[in-house]
């Protein structure tokens, strides 16, 4: 009565047969590929121009330019000229305490040195000016700036904590923008 000839369909549902059949996958064969065989140096070169590639990609040229690399805050060192500002003479009380029972011994130093400002030449005649003007509150505060350094600070081989107390004092009278460095030369101290 009933014969059945090979196996059993599978029944569709309702739900998939609005779906679309999915396309049979092809099974791989070699035997239809063309294999060739990837001589030792393909992969060397291949290497290599791929290296070379995103090398060029990446960029080899010069660095970028801002438009702020022309301005220059500082002039150079030539541009620069010697201000003096004065030879000072300045005797220093040291307070050396050795022993309790002795009590503090009282010394003092002569510390003398000759002191140059570094200025732009286009501000020589304004700074001239005013080197006139304020010269006695500048002498000044270069004194109390001395007397108050430590006997560390004085002698420091370069004295560049005084020369950094030295020049805020100068740049708070004569301006921050017009004094660059200041300059210590022939320096002396001596006991008193």
């Amino acid at each position: 009565m009933f014969e059945r000839e090979g196996p059993p369909k599978p029944r569709k549902l309702a739900w998939s047969q609005n779906l679309p059949s999915r396309p049979r996958l092809q099974s791989f064969n070699s035997r239809r590929m063309n294999h060739r065989p990837i001589s030792p140096l393909a992969t060397p070169s291949a290497i290599f121009v791929t290296v070379l590639l995103t090398a060029s990609l990446a960029g080899c040229g010069s660095p970028p330019t801002y438009e702020f690399d022309e301005l220059d805050s500082t002039p150079a060192q030539d541009d620069l000229i010697e201000f003096s500002l004065g030879k000072y003479v300045i005797p220093i009380p040291l307070v050396k305490s050795y022993a309790a029972s002795e009590g503090p011994k009282r010394n003092r130093l002569e510390f003398s040195f000759q002191l140059h400002a570094l200025i732009t030449n286009d501000y020589k005649s304004e700074l001239t000016g005013m080197w006139d003007r304020h010269k006695g509150t500048i002498r000044d505060r270069v004194i109390l700036v001395c007397r108050n350094a430590t006997l560390e600070e004085l002698q420091e081989p370069e004295l560049a904590t005084l020369r950094s107390h030295l020049t805020d004092a100068v740049q708070a009278e004569l301006g921050a923008k017009s004094i660059r460095r200041l300059l210590i030369s022939e320096v002396d101290t001596r006991q008193l």
